[in-house]
């Protein structure tokens, strides 16, 4: 499954901009100059990174799940592989995070350190995530491996619910969504796992019926003349105008003080993240099909390398933050692009040497595939390009 590496490395790149554009979003004063446009609008329109890293997560797990018997010796494997690789680096990068935020707070100097920081307060944030901005990620990721058997389980045992996955996912959300605005109040909302089920039990669709859906997404010539277009067309425009729609609720809202109901902002960003993962699983398909064998292997290689990426890149950003800079125009754009460009490349440096040079890099990065997905040549590449 190449292609799951490509829209992995899609995604990464879309987190990155995200948390990288936060900065200027902040700084900038002058809400209503272009700058100001040009950074809302990629702080905004890729914020499909976590909503497709879960999409991808449940569709991997369900396609290789799906249809072998669940018992204890399989749970145990499961469970190990996720303690080892997930949550033995979300352990080490918090406390290394806890260890510069609070340094960082207190003066920067140890003695303010060890005077403020508390292995209680230390593990509590640990449970729920916080430790630093980025990592609710694996917080979330940790509540879904909690659910999974038991929805294999489910699943496996009323198969017929398994055509249901998309709506039920969305009612579930939903639901959540109202009966928090309305009643529970609860401000953290977005480190519950119910608060993206709807992208996980697309996700496990999609695994379980991987061969119809890969045929569905694949965009062809002869296919646009076909039913499968029809489908296409209300899913891009949709993508379209949602995410569009959320860009400039955010941009009237940080220029023009503008606010609206909050269930407004929920359902543009909802279809905004929702339909992206479909997006980029057709945009990856392209691309697999189209670039040449070192563009799709670079691009391969980032996906490789996307969960230790997400992981260090926070940090890279910290320390690059931390340099002064002339808040002239032209300085500052290359300040912020050379920001993301640094993030990006250092991160996946580090990652991809780490994982390439030390046998214990998965303590720090997580796993690699023990078949490295590359593509040996073009022809190659569109014998296997929707495998």
């Amino acid at each position: 499954m190449n292609i799951i590496y490509i829209v992995r490395a899609l995604a990464i790149l879309g987190v990155i901009f995200v948390h990288v554009t936060s900065i200027p979003i902040g700084e900038i004063v002058d809400k209503s100059s272009p700058m100001f446009l040009y950074f809302n609008f990629l702080n905004v329109f890729n914020k499909f990174g976590t909503p497709t890293f879960i999409f991808l997560s449940a569709l991997v797990l369900f396609y290789s799940y799906f249809d072998r018997p669940l018992n204890g010796k399989l749970l145990a494997r499961f469970y190990q592989r996720r303690f080892l690789y997930i949550l033995t680096p979300y352990l080490i990068f918090s406390a290394f995070y806890y260890v510069i935020q609070m340094y960082y707070s207190f003066g920067e100097t140890w003695e303010q350190f060890f005077q403020h920081a508390s292995i209680a307060d230390f593990f509590k944030m640990v449970l729920y995530g916080k430790t630093f901005y980025h990592l609710y990620f694996v917080f979330i990721s940790a509540q879904l491996y909690i659910l999974f058997p038991v929805l294999l389980w489910v699943l496996q045992r009323y198969k017929k619910l398994t055509k249901h996955l998309i709506w039920i996912g969305f009612v579930l959300q939903w639901a959540f969504v109202l009966y928090n605005h309305f009643s529970l109040h609860y401000e953290d909302k977005g480190q519950l796992f119910i608060s993206y089920i709807s992208y996980y039990l697309m996700g496990a669709f999609c695994g379980i019926y991987y061969p119809v859906f890969k045929d569905w997404m694949i965009v062809t010539w002869s296919k646009l003349f076909s039913k499968k277009a029809l489908l296409w067309i209300p899913l891009w425009t949709l993508w379209l105008a949602s995410s569009f729609g959320d860009v400039n609720l955010w941009y009237q809202t940080r220029v023009n003080d503008f606010s609206t109901n909050d269930l407004i902002y929920e359902c543009y960003w909802f279809f905004h993240t929702f339909t992206s993962p479909l997006i980029l699983l057709q945009l990856s398909y392209f691309l697999y099909r189209t670039l040449n064998t070192k563009v799709i292997n670079t691009i391969i290689h980032l996906g490789v390398t996307s969960f230790g990426v997400y992981i260090i890149h926070a940090a890279v950003l910290f320390y690059y933050f931390r340099l002064p800079v002339s808040y002239t125009p032209a300085t500052y754009y290359l300040y912020i692009a050379s920001g993301y460009a640094v993030t990006l490349f250092i991160s996946w440096g580090l990652v991809g040497l780490a994982q390439k040079y030390v046998k214990s890099s998965w303590m720090l990065f997580g796993s690699k595939p023990k078949v490295l997905p590359y593509v040996k040549s073009r022809s190659t590449s569109r014998k296997q390009s929707a495998a």
